[in-house]
């Protein structure tokens, strides 16, 4: 599972079926978008959805006023893109990785081999998107339909894509037989997003620690061996 370095923009899982963000055509348009994004998540990280000012988003970005009207349609569908995106970031640049992992392998005796590979793998996933961070979006949609529905097609596009890894691993004789495909994949996206709850705590356990716990339970879905005979 090689190939993991810094994750650009997800900008093209996210425009590509149910556009959550706006998906013009032209590579400038598209790039104005991007910039928006970013100019948004970093006033947000600053000081919440409060510091998300148009006028200081035009001035920061140099993009004018009537284009950000024109691409988000106000100040709340800024947000709410700049929200939509940074739940799916990390996860959507992941799965491409995920499949073509699973694609190469022959049976769960070749998965097992390639245990502290996926828990360097998931270890890197973790450092490049807080899970905790990904929950708290979620948290955003309290109340507000918009933004629910907004994340719900993220959350379908991202459940649709695990599926389909999970039903490459069902065709390859490694998923177990009784499980349907797009549950299973649910259930390794809610542990990723789990997460939240150890990077909560008080006193953390390590990331190693939670990702051996995490890949032992995800293991309960596949033909393999208990993760408790890997040495």
């Amino acid at each position: 599972m090689a190939g993991f370095s810094f994750r650009k923009l997800a900008y093209s899982f996210l425009t590509m079926k149910n556009s959550v963000l706006p998906a013009p055509k032209q590579k400038r348009a598209r790039e104005t978008v991007e910039r928006l994004i970013c100019a948004t998540d970093l006033a947000m990280r600053e000081g919440g959805e409060a510091a998300v000012r148009i006028q200081d988003i035009s001035a920061s970005t140099g993009i004018s006023v009537g284009s950000i009207y024109h691409h988000f349609a106000d100040r709340d569908g800024l947000i709410r893109a700049t929200h939509a995106h940074n739940y799916a970031r990390v996860v959507a640049e992941d799965m491409p990785l995920v499949k073509n992992f699973i694609s190469e392998l022959t049976g769960f005796e070749d998965l097992l081999g390639q245990y502290e590979t996926m828990v360097t793998f998931l270890n890197q996933h973790f450092e490049t998107q807080s899970a905790l961070d990904r929950a708290a979006i979620v948290g955003t949609s309290a109340g507000r339909p918009l933004m629910r529905a907004e994340l719900a097609r993220v959350q379908h596009d991202l459940n649709e894509s695990a599926a389909e890894v999970m039903e490459l691993a069902r065709e390859r004789g490694m998923l177990k037989d009784h499980l349907n495909p797009r549950a299973a994949a649910m259930i390794a996206l809610g542990l990723l997003l789990g997460r939240a709850v150890a990077e909560l705590d008080t006193e953390p356990v390590s990331d190693t620690d939670w990702t051996r716990a995490a890949l032992s339970a995800v293991g309960g879905l596949f033909k393999t061996p208990s993760h408790s005979q890997v040495q």
